[in-house]
């Protein structure tokens, strides 16, 4: 019997070769979750840069002080000879925006007179005056140093002690002064915590200082 030839053949044995498939990347989820985080942080770095001020150096804050302050000149009552009284500093430092709901500055607060007192081993007298900042919102300054106030017997006692381990050459250089700032700064914010209050000084600035 002849086969014919238009018979369909059997095709279940031919191999299926597999179809490759593309991977499809969701950008327009990727996007959705991005997006949002990027233009956030884009905003705050913005407002950032436009809002915070840093902290002026010391050089800035005596420019400050010398454009709006003149030095008052006392009588010596014993050597009749005549000295520069100590600068009051209160609303001379800068002391960022007057808005309140702004963003965190530096404000800044002296402390009442002068401190003086013998160095070590009678080598000289030192007369200094402090100004410390901080660095939070203007109605949480005020109310910082208003506080601050209270402390402010005790902080001097413990300064004055400070000054008088020191000795007359270990003053007379800028790393000497330098080290003596980064010393009371330490030492202001322990002793805040010791009479119940928060270590929240961030600089310390000798806004005068007379070596004798």
């Amino acid at each position: 019997m002849a086969i014919d030839a238009d018979e369909p053949q059997d095709t279940s044995t031919q191999e299926l070769k597999p179809s490759k498939k593309r991977l499809a990347v969701p950008w327009k989820v990727i996007a959705l979750y991005i997006l949002p985080a990027l233009s956030v942080f884009i905003i705050f770095f913005i407002m950032h840069s436009y809002l915070v001020k840093p902290a002026p150096n010391r050089q800035q804050i005596s420019e400050m002080i010398n454009k709006k302050n003149e030095n008052e000149v006392v009588p010596n009552n014993t050597n009749g000879e005549e000295t520069k009284s100590v600068e009051r500093i209160d609303e001379d430092l800068p002391q960022g925006s007057d808005i309140p709901f702004i963003g965190p500055q530096h404000y800044y607060h002296s402390f009442t007179g002068a401190l003086a007192t013998d160095l070590k081993n009678g080598s000289g007298i030192l007369t200094i005056e402090v100004a410390v900042s901080i660095f939070m919102g203007k109605l949480n300054a005020e109310a910082y140093f208003e506080n601050f106030r209270n402390f402010e017997p005790a902080l001097r006692s413990a300064i004055l002690a400070l000054m008088r381990t020191k000795t007359k050459s270990q003053i007379e250089t800028y790393e000497g002064k330098e080290n003596l700032k980064l010393e009371i700064l330490d030492l202001i914010n322990k002793e805040l915590v010791e009479l119940g209050s928060k270590p929240e000084i961030k600089t310390v600035q000798l806004t005068k200082i007379l070596l004798i």
